[in-house]
């Protein structure tokens, strides 16, 4: 996901639509490695679709054993019937899976247009506005285990706003990234850089920004910044 610095809204929106058409079709797994391999399951081991990889296997085996004991005693009604039982089952799987998917699709899709309400309790806490290259400053979680930062945006109209965050000469990832993005975009390079890059749908306001890395090696948290790319003009 590419954003230019101080995009338009309206650039802002076209990117938005083009990263949820792109989740949409990851979902449905449209492409045509994954339908082959959908396909496959379906017809071979139906119930490996929702997880159940060694039942599927076992009832396969069973309609295997049957088909081919229809075949060797010349049982030609029998055997069509299994078969086109059989395919009747795999179809049902298959459109099932399909469903399911789509019904997750279209909650995503009436979250990802919804706008994040201000934060609360946050009037006697300083917010950042349109910060460029902000340190954030860490802090190890309770197990001592994760760097943990978190950031109080201040978004003065409602809008989309593109934040980037960027972190240095790190071993570890990102375990965690500001919630309620309407796209995303990770690029790791393992022990040197992380940059990650958010669009979100923010309400006028104060918003907390989470952020949690793994690898909480040392006593002081790695060289991090974060960036407002874009935003609304006010």
């Amino acid at each position: 996901m590419q954003i230019k610095k101080n995009a338009t809204q309206e650039e802002l929106e076209a990117i938005a639509k083009k990263e949820a058409h792109k989740i949409y079709r990851d979902i449905l797994q449209l492409n045509l490695r994954a339908q082959i391999v959908i396909i496959f399951l379906c017809l071979f081991n139906p119930p490996a679709i929702f997880g159940f990889f060694m039942i599927g296997a076992l009832l396969t085996a069973v309609f295997a054993c049957c088909v081919a004991w229809a075949y060797m005693n010349n049982e030609v009604g029998i055997l069509n019937t299994a078969i086109n039982w059989w395919f009747i089952w795999a179809a049902v799987v298959y459109l099932l899976n399909f469903g399911i998917r789509a019904l997750f699709c279209r909650r995503i899709a009436k979250q990802l247009p919804l706008y994040k309400p201000a934060d609360e309790d946050t009037d006697d806490v300083e917010g950042t506005t349109n910060p460029q290259a902000m340190p954030l400053r860490w802090e190890k979680d309770e197990e001592g285990a994760h760097w943990q930062s978190l950031v109080l945006f201040h978004a003065p109209v409602r809008g989309l706003y593109a934040l980037e965050l960027v972190i240095e000469n790190y071993d570890g990832t990102l375990e965690s990234c500001p919630e309620c993005a309407c796209a995303t975009s990770i690029e790791e390079i393992p022990g040197d850089r992380s940059r990650f890059v958010g669009l979100y749908r923010l309400e006028a306001g104060k918003h907390w920004l989470p952020v949690s890395l793994t690898n909480a090696n040392g006593e002081q948290g790695p060289e991090a910044t974060l960036t407002q790319l874009s935003g609304p003009q006010e």
